[in-house]
């Protein structure tokens, strides 16, 4: 006859089972926080991606209707008649539409990112409600040097503007692009 097993202790199974619930409920845990991490990841990406998206569309808006030439030409007929001349230009209520609905998840992007798309549409709105200025008032009653202030103003705001569109949207690109393996500097 063989040897005698000894009859397992009664906690065995107690343990086995608080074991394997610790270990099952440690991977739910770790789970759900990377599922919500990769979550985060993916929904930082498409916000830096939309972000480009729209600024990249701004900029060719703007191109396309000529806004800065066509302010700085009056401006040069202004001065050089001594009488205001200027053009009117119709802007939508809501022209920043992917901005607008995602202002509270910027914070998702870096630091760094973040700033400098605050301090893009910080400078698009100023120009958006220089043009809508433009549209609303009637600047024949304005002083001339205001008026003539005021349309160099909106060259200065739509410069300054464009110069940050061009540095910000090769780093929003970048920034949809990088994956959570880059994020961690594994590749």
């Amino acid at each position: 006859m063989g040897p005698i097993l000894a009859a397992s202790p009664w906690w065995a199974p107690i343990l086995q089972t608080a074991i394997g619930g610790a270990i099952g409920a440690g991977g739910a845990i770790a789970g759900g926080a990377f599922g919500s991490w990769f979550n985060w990841q993916h929904e930082r990406q498409a916000i830096a991606a939309a972000l480009a998206g729209e600024v990249e569309a701004e900029i060719s808006v703007a191109e396309f209707r000529q806004f800065r030439p066509i302010i700085e030409s009056c401006l040069e007929s202004t001065k050089a008649q001594g009488k205001l001349v200027y053009l009117r230009f119709s802007i939508d209520d809501h022209p920043f539409p992917v901005f607008e609905q995602n202002v509270s998840k910027i914070g998702f992007l870096p630091e760094d990112l973040a700033r400098q798309v605050t301090e893009f549409y910080s400078y698009a709105r100023s120009s958006v409600q220089d043009l809508r200025i433009l549209y609303s008032q009637d600047l024949d009653n304005w002083p001339l040097p205001a008026a003539i202030e005021f349309l160099e103003s909106m060259i200065k705001a739509i410069d300054v503007s464009n110069g940050l569109a061009k540095a910000l949207v090769p780093n929003l690109r970048q920034e949809a692009a990088r994956t959570w393996k880059q994020y961690f500097g594994l590749r």
